[in-house]
């Protein structure tokens, strides 16, 4: 089998591959979350929750299809791609809302973060083929 060196083996590839990944999963889930809220009535903390939900979706993603290209540092990716999740939404939140650092400021790191790592565990370890 001969090497060749082309963007799809390259590590941008799967980096922004992941990313794509990550931000079509928020996406999806956003609107699943905004289907399910128009037949219901839901408090504003109970939206809060359904977007940390779903961003935690998303940088778990990120992190899983990371883990599972590279096979090997699992944490260290999640610790990386969750620090990237979060940095995007904190810029999100500064470009749009203007203040970025809320109550919820921690909370919120510390899921992502979590949820990244779990993920990019769950790559390194995960059987299935990709």
């Amino acid at each position: 089998m001969r090497y060749t060196n082309n963007f799809k083996n390259s590590r941008a590839y799967v980096w922004l591959s992941s990313v794509g990944t990550g931000v079509l999963t928020t996406i999806i889930c956003l609107m699943a979350f905004a289907f399910i809220m128009t037949g219901i009535d839901v408090s504003d903390g109970m939206v809060a929750s359904f977007g940390s939900i779903a961003v935690c979706v998303g940088s778990y993603f990120f992190s899983f299809i990371v883990g599972k290209k590279r096979r090997k540092d699992g944490i260290l990716v999640g610790i990386i791609c969750g620090s990237a999740s979060f940095l995007a939404l904190l810029i999100l939140n500064l470009i749009f809302l203007r203040n970025p650092f809320t109550s919820a400021f921690f909370s919120k790191l510390s899921m992502i973060i979590i949820c990244s790592i779990i993920g990019g565990i769950i790559g390194v370890n995960s059987k299935i083929r990709m």
